[in-house]
């Protein structure tokens, strides 16, 4: 993707502290967040402090032909804010550029031979583009979810590009929404997910229901006893598929809220048949005088429906989400000339006289049922691609022609920004986007919202928030805050694991001012498939302003690892994440296993906090084979000063063939920068033994070193079992 404008650069720290924090996050030290207010003096008048924060703004801007203009300037755009015309003091022109020619003929296997360049720092999120792949299983049929699989795999394979984010979500009457992968821009994980989506979670047939309802509504009500339980029975199913509906409406309007504050257009490719309109809006079935001797059939809109759906709509423009509908009926509509006589004369509802050549039969409509698109959902998509300023695609067999459409129109665009006071208030925030430049069409989103506080979020929206902070490796460098963080290994007799422990500052506890914070330690493999969640929710306040060490273990096989550990206040929502990758090696078959240094140094006043037993059974005792004391010593997970006189080096170790081991440590220095080793003595001050199990504890005077990073390697030699190993940790120096 080419950027016209060098604004990623100019406004990323701008950015970090306004627009991310409006949207995300609640303010967390500005004078303007509720934390400052409500330390000052309450004798003091009231003051009331607006935050001045950076709204971006995704536009696209189509000629009548429905092409996108990509020649435009800042001058020829003009923005309101709730009416009041706004400053635009920023500006960003995209052009996603063509793929070299014949390059979306080659075969996939092809494609993926040649690696994509990697850019030298990750895209601005201005500048990046932001999928959902959303799969509806409520309203939808089996051959629509096939096709609609092999719809998302095209676009995966030929229109994603590198710097493109991608998700997956799904929608089904038992689950909710489901998010199966959130942004990312790992796409071979996508394709994953994407392959595992089955038709199995389909159990909705509301609009099977809405058409029969309405055919049958075309026929003379039978008479007897039969024809009043059929019809009781038809109204029955109509209204458990109104209930269906209207859950549908709930859920995804709570899923727009969420996205509020998900930086970024969000650009949703919906795979659906739609709700039929005539639930939400009404229908009329009949001649009058059908009507008049009650044969015919007349709904007014339903006010309830009609109001739910209004409002996901409005949400999902306010949340800044295009919708591009693809209406999955076409794939399994089949042409059948015996259909209305095989539902009306196997129901016994035809008679003499009735049919669509009678006399009545012009107000019938009897075949538009198999068409007409108030009694499908082809309406209610369309309204919502309006609404959102997408695009609504009739036909999924034509997926290829209309995803290069959706490929055209969100290659396109421009980032308008601008300066605008705001507050803590949830309100709407209506924008409108004009071009001077005559025969232009312009989309864009039609508002914001102000950010709420945290504890008025949804679960979803909370939900959502973790993801984003958890998921998006990007967001940490917009965070305000940053803890160390490592990963201690060790492969017992009974199994290997691996232990998170991250040293959390008292300038970071001391900032949340919330009574319940979270602590999330999540595990990644090699394919960024999670292997382990874990959390902890904690009342702060025993230990606010005071280092927190905080651990989470949890059972793993040989591998390469990225452990993230999230802390949340989930009063305020202010929230810290770090990162780091590690791996468990391999034990040998036989002889020395040594584990991960865990390095201490003197200090007191840390508090200890553990994410508690994992799900599988604990293969190494951590707790055991770690062993120090907390009233004297603190771990080491970050950066020392240079004038630390001596650290100390937990090492657990182990030779299961050999009941006495005689093991001897010796410890080496390098500089990381210059790769020279640096004289050290270490010396051995004490073991301790728990099953197997034995851990050794050396002292390692430090000289005063220069500010740098250096690795600190442990070799041992087991002189019974004659082998040997090794360990390292990293050690930073201020």
């Amino acid at each position: 993707m080419r950027c016209d404008s060098n604004l990623s650069r100019r406004i990323g720290a701008g950015l970090a502290a306004g627009f991310f924090w409006s949207l995300l996050l609640a303010p967390a030290a500005p004078p303007a967040s509720p934390f400052a207010q409500e330390q000052q003096d309450l004798t003091k008048p009231l003051q009331y402090e607006v935050s001045v924060v950076l709204k971006l703004i995704n536009v696209y801007v189509t000629d009548k032909s429905g092409k996108p203009v990509g020649d435009l300037t800042k001058d020829e755009f003009t923005a309101t804010d709730n009416g009041q015309p706004v400053k635009l003091t920023e500006f960003e022109k995209h052009i996603l550029e063509a793929p070299p020619e014949g390059a979306a003929a080659e075969r996939p296997a092809e494609k993926a031979a040649v690696p994509a360049p990697i850019p030298a720092a990750p895209p601005a999120p201005s500048s990046t583009r932001k999928f959902f792949l959303f799969f509806d299983f409520a309203f939808n049929n089996a051959r629509g979810i096939n096709r609609a699989k092999t719809a998302a795999q095209h676009f995966l394979e030929i229109q994603v590009r590198p710097d493109d984010e991608v998700g997956v979500m799904t929608y089904s009457m038992l689950k909710g929404v489901s998010v199966h992968e959130y942004l990312t821009r790992d796409h071979a994980k996508v394709r994953e997910v994407v392959d595992s989506i089955g038709s199995k979670d389909i159990a909705g047939r509301a609009h099977e229901i809405e058409q029969e309802y309405w055919l049958m509504a075309q026929e003379p009500v039978s008479s007897g006893t039969q024809g009043s339980a059929d019809a009781r029975n038809r109204e029955s199913e109509r209204e458990e598929a109104k209930r269906i509906a209207e859950s549908f409406m709930l859920r995804l309007t709570s899923l727009a809220k969420g996205l509020r504050y998900v930086q970024g257009s969000k650009h949703f490719i919906l795979f659906s048949t739609g709700i039929p309109s005539s639930m939400i809006y009404g229908n009329q079935a009949g001649s009058p005088a059908d009507l008049e001797r009650g044969r015919g059939k007349f709904d007014a809109s339903d006010r309830v429906l009609r109001t739910r759906n209004e409002e996901m709509y409005k949400e999902f423009a306010a949340a800044n989400c295009v919708i591009y509908a693809f209406d999955t009926r076409e794939s399994a509509l089949v042409t059948d000339l015996f259909a209305y006589d095989r539902m009306t004369f196997e129901a016994g509802g035809r008679g003499a006289g009735r049919g669509m050549f009678s006399g009545q039969g012009v107000f019938q409509d009897a075949t538009s049922v198999f068409q007409d698109d108030k009694t499908t959902g082809g309406n209610t998509l369309r309204r919502l691609t309006d609404l959102t300023g997408g695009r609504y695609f009739s036909n999924i067999n034509m997926y290829e022609r209309n995803l290069d459409q959706v490929q055209a129109l969100t290659g396109t665009y421009y980032v308008l920004g601008y300066s605008v006071g705001e507050s803590e208030d949830g309100r709407f925030h209506e924008v409108k986007v004009e071009v001077k430049r005559k025969g232009c069409q312009v989309r864009a989103q039609s508002g914001y919202f102000n950010p709420k506080p945290f504890r008025d979020y949804t679960d979803l929206e909370k939900r959502l928030h973790l993801f984003e902070l958890a998921l998006n490796e990007r967001s940490f460098s917009r965070l305000p805050m940053s803890f160390p963080i490592s990963g201690l290994s060790f492969a017992s007799a009974e199994g290997s694991g691996l232990e998170i422990l991250a040293k959390v500052p008292g300038e970071v506890t001391a900032r949340f001012a919330g009574e319940r914070i979270e602590y999330v330690a999540l595990v990644f493999d090699a394919k960024n498939d999670i292997r382990d969640i874990r959390r902890l929710e904690t009342d702060p306040r025993p230990h606010r302003g005071r280092a927190v060490v905080f651990t989470s273990a949890t059972p793993l096989e040989p591998g390469d690892y990225t452990c993230r550990v999230v802390i949340r206040d989930m009063e305020s929502g202010l929230s810290a994440a770090s990162s780091v990758r590690t791996s468990v090696s391999a034990a040998p078959r036989q002889g020395l296993r040594l584990g991960t240094p865990l390095l201490l140094q003197d200090g007191t006043g840390c508090a200890y906090l553990d994410a508690g037993p994992a799900k599988a059974p604990a293969a190494v005792p951590w707790a055991e084979i770690y062993p120090f004391d907390r009233t004297a010593l603190s771990p080491v997970s970050g950066q020392v000063s240079r004038l630390t006189p001596r650290l100390l080096a937990v090492i657990p170790f182990c030779v299961p063939e050999v009941g006495e081991p005689d093991v001897a440590l010796s410890a080496r220095l390098i500089d990381a920068a210059t790769g020279e080793a640096v004289p050290i003595a270490a010396a051995l001050a004490g073991t301790s033994r728990h099953g197997t199990v034995e851990t050794a504890i050396l002292e390692i005077p430090v000289p005063k070193l220069k500010p740098g990073r250096y690795f600190i390697y442990v070799n041992a030699e087991d002189r019974a079992s004659k082998t040997n190993a090794h360990s390292q940790t990293v050690l930073v120096v201020q």
